[in-house]
């Protein structure tokens, strides 16, 4: 497989271990949110906002390898293997160095970073007891990008789906076990929660470094002989990895404020229910996201051959699944809103936040259609090599959004509905760039 065609069986065969596997991945958010918010409405409003807080932090240390993902698949491409070594070796070394940095300014300034964003003390609080334990996450789940983008880039996706199986599994076991003091565990809390997800990771790591001496990895692809610290690949790397990490961290940052400004606007309820929306956009756009993945190895891929002819019909394929696992979600929430609203809150509080919440769901509806060709169509700039490009892309877009909903949160008749309508304009401006872009970008010069 080293040199890829983009058939339909070619993209389902390296995309659905991808999309099980970040079922499972993310998962670790919605099942932090299911056990959590069983415990209050306090609680759910907490784990909402600390869990787009650290998404930030993942975002941007899984954007990180994505530059790495598409050196690997255009090595594979162009029948280079040996180098494959090298660059995984190289990344591994940078990404230890941005975990530690991100690591110690959490544990620094946490109380000041929430309470910039946030008023309500007993959420901040809430934050804080969140995050102290889920931050021992951060450098084992840094690394795992690394292995994450060595075999999407090499097209072996399966170990993937094992070790974030391996991940879930303990993730549950251990969120029920830590949050309610079960199974002889202590009765942490929202803190639970943070140190089941940090354990789990690590063990899903360790799945994924013990996968490498599965087939003889090691010695096929020259990996971890760290003979000495290129700065040429360093450099390499770190051009195509920066400029991803500030586009998601552009985007995901974005997404942040968003939160904030529900919060001190609209109150706790539409927090809450905001909350709810995330988990439901993050878990059934999954698919749509992992196809991006296979659209970053397949078009990387492809460059490496030289088979620009390729590249729009891979891209033109993609799509077609992404609308079809859409379509899909939105049937799901459509025929069991209630059970799909309900598991992320307390009986206490369903009896309001169900009924807000389903009222305005078919807003995501939207979401979910024009996402799942967009994200496809903005994978495609970033793996044709025009990183750049994306990142002014990502700003821009990002600028015309906060604009929007900050506009959105002056009007007399500001509502959550209206609010998230902000989804909408950010998807529309990315679509609208994607196709300037391939209208007039030359293939052959890439």
């Amino acid at each position: 497989m080293a040199q890829l065609k983009a058939t339909y069986k070619e993209i389902l065969t390296i995309s659905l271990p991808l999309i099980l596997g970040n079922v499972a991945w993310t998962s670790n958010s919605v099942f932090d949110t299911i056990f959590v918010g069983k415990l209050g409405k306090v609680e759910l409003d907490a784990i909402g906002f600390a869990s787009v807080f650290y998404s930030v932090l993942f975002m941007a240390g899984f954007s990180f390898t994505r530059g790495t993902q598409m050196l690997i698949a255009r090595r594979m491409g162009e029948l280079n293997k040996h180098e494959v070594g090298n660059i995984l070796d190289t990344t591994i070394i940078a990404m230890l160095g941005v975990a530690l940095v991100f690591f110690t300014l959490i544990k620094l300034f946490t109380h000041e970073i929430l309470g910039f964003m946030l008023t309500n003390e007993d959420i901040i609080q809430k934050c804080e007891a969140f995050l102290s334990y889920r931050i021992w996450g951060l450098i084992p789940s840094f690394i795992s990008f690394v292995f994450i983008a060595f075999y999407s880039g090499i097209g072996r996706t399966p170990i993937l789906a094992a070790s974030i199986g391996v991940m879930t599994f303990f993730n549950i076991i251990l969120n029920y076990g830590l949050v309610y003091g079960k199974f002889g565990l202590p009765e942490i809390g929202i803190g639970g929660s943070g140190m089941a997800t940090a354990i789990s990771e690590t063990l899903a790591v360790l799945v994924l470094f013990l996968g490498t001496f599965y087939k003889n990895r090691i010695h096929d692809f020259y990996l971890f002989r760290f003979k000495k610290f290129d700065t040429v690949m360093i450099k390499q790397v770190s051009n195509m990895a920066v400029p991803l990490m500030l586009q998601s961290l552009a985007a995901v940052g974005g997404w942040l404020y968003f939160f904030a400004r529900i919060e001190t606007v609209l109150g706790k309820d539409a927090l809450a229910v905001s909350s709810i929306f995330r988990q439901l956009i993050l878990f059934f756009t999954i698919p749509a996201w992992s196809l991006g993945s296979t659209t970053n190895t397949l078009i990387s891929n492809l460059v490496g051959q030289r088979d620009f002819n390729g590249v729009k019909d891979a891209i033109r394929k993609i799509s077609l699944i992404s609308l079809a696992f859409a379509v899909l979600s939105c049937a799901i929430i459509f025929f069991f809103p209630s059970f799909c609203i309900g598991i992320f809150t307390s009986e206490k509080d369903a009896a309001l936040i169900i009924p807000m919440a389903t009222e305005i769901v078919p807003v995501i509806f939207v979401v979910f259609i024009l996402m799942s060709f967009t994200n496809i169509l903005f994978n495609g700039v970033i793996s044709l090599g025009d990183i750049y490009i994306a990142l002014g892309i990502q700003l821009i877009v990002v600028v015309i959004y906060i604009t929007y909903f900050q506009f959105m949160f002056t009007l007399p008749f500001v509502s959550t509905f209206w609010i998230w309508t902000a989804e909408w304009v950010y998807w529309i401006s990315i679509l609208a760039a994607c196709l300037i872009f391939f209208k007039y970008k030359k293939l052959d010069i890439v």
